[in-house]
């Protein structure tokens, strides 16, 4: 992270929150594609030996081309970051995953419904969100 090409400054690793692992890879069709193959939150960065403390969350699954959240009832950053902004308190900081879990039916089922046009996706999350749906 801290050479080359990403040149990320040693002074600003300690404000990373997650890494994104991508690669070109053979999808199951056969035909190549690029994916993200997992997503991790870094829980400490050691500047003397400039190596990552991660967890892995999500990964890629090749076999059927989706992903597996590996860090279901196990995520710092869903549980100590983003549910005290969703004003959730800390003694029901796990009530997140349903809250996630719910989110992902309803934009599978947006998916489902053949919205691919952007603002119209933009426009179903507005009126979701002030329906208090999200």
């Amino acid at each position: 992270m801290t050479g080359n090409p990403i040149n990320v400054p040693k002074t600003y690793m300690d404000n990373l929150n997650l890494a994104l692992i991508q690669s070109a890879v053979k999808l199951p069709s056969g035909k190549a594609g690029r994916r993200i193959l997992s997503i991790n939150e870094i829980v400490s960065y050691d500047s003397l030996t400039q190596s990552f403390s991660y967890v892995e969350v999500f990964r890629w699954d090749p076999y059927d081309d989706k992903y597996v959240f590996t860090g279901a009832g196990n995520s710092y950053l869903m549980e100590y970051k983003i549910a005290p902004k969703l004003g959730i308190p800390s003694n029901e900081k796990k009530r997140i995953y349903g809250l996630i879990e719910r989110r992902a039916k309803i934009l599978e089922k947006i998916h489902k419904s053949g919205v691919t046009n952007f603002y119209e996706l933009l426009n179903i999350l507005a009126k979701a969100q002030k329906e208090g749906i999200f």
